[in-house]
């Protein structure tokens, strides 16, 4: 099974669109989703129909939440809390009602756990080794997918007592999984990448061949922030969309 594994798409419709393109010739069987497929851009319902007519297996982010439950962004910053009142204001019932009905963790087959932030946490930020060590400690799957931070990276475990390693990818690239470890990999973000790199990021995994492909696309970023600027959405939320920070 082939898995194309989408998190952090934030309402940006150009940057999704730009992935599936992508995606289009891989001969991927699902689509997995990890959370925040709204906030900050500025296309949230067409978001939401995408995903939810890619049939994705998803959970919810604290984006996604809080656009369910505006009580919930008192602990966002000015400009991410500006976006996501007036996500909230705009998305169709529908699509609210399948935000609020998406769980915050699953396991998929059995075999992959998928997470927003961590498995203990939905709204933690998984950064450094010990970060990740919390989910490496909960997981009863030898893989956990996690998105959240919107860095491209996974980490790998470590002999008891020993912290996991950590492995930056922001440029893309390929793990090769083993039966001696445990593994925790973030996809990246598809709408507002942090890593440094500001292409969309999205990953791959296939179960048979045991490897997981972390892919970079460009998309036309000129276009996603004008649709924020006309939007009237904070200045700061597309101002990073260049710098990939």
């Amino acid at each position: 099974m082939r898995y194309a594994v989408l998190s952090d798409i934030h309402s940006n419709l150009v940057a999704l669109e730009a992935v599936l393109g992508d995606l289009a010739d891989a001969g991927v069987d699902r689509y997995v989703c990890l959370g925040d497929i709204v906030g900050y851009g500025a296309r949230p319902n067409q978001c939401c129909d995408m995903i939810r007519d890619l049939d994705a297996i998803s959970i919810r982010g604290n984006h996604d939440e809080a656009a369910t439950d505006t009580t919930k962004a008192e602990w966002f910053t000015a400009p991410a809390r500006a976006c996501i009142l007036w996500t909230a204001e705009r998305l169709r019932d529908d699509n609210l009602e399948y935000l609020r009905s998406l769980p915050p963790q699953r396991i998929v087959a059995d075999a992959i756990t998928i997470c927003h932030g961590s498995i203990p946490d939905p709204d933690h930020y998984t950064v450094t080794p010990l970060d990740a060590l919390l989910s490496l400690n909960a997981m009863t799957t030898s893989i956990a997918f996690f998105g959240h931070t919107h860095y491209s990276e996974w980490f790998i475990s470590a002999d008891q007592g020993k912290l996991p390693a950590e492995y930056p990818i922001p440029a893309g690239g390929t793990l090769r999984i083993d039966n001696d470890h445990l593994y925790l990999v973030n996809p990246g973000a598809v709408g507002q990448p942090r890593d440094g790199n500001e292409m969309a990021s999205y990953a791959i995994y296939d179960d048979e061949r045991g490897e997981v492909t972390i892919h970079r696309v460009a998309y036309d970023i000129a276009i996603a922030a004008q649709q924020m600027k006309d939007a009237g959405l904070p200045e700061a939320m597309y101002a990073r969309l260049w710098l990939g920070v």
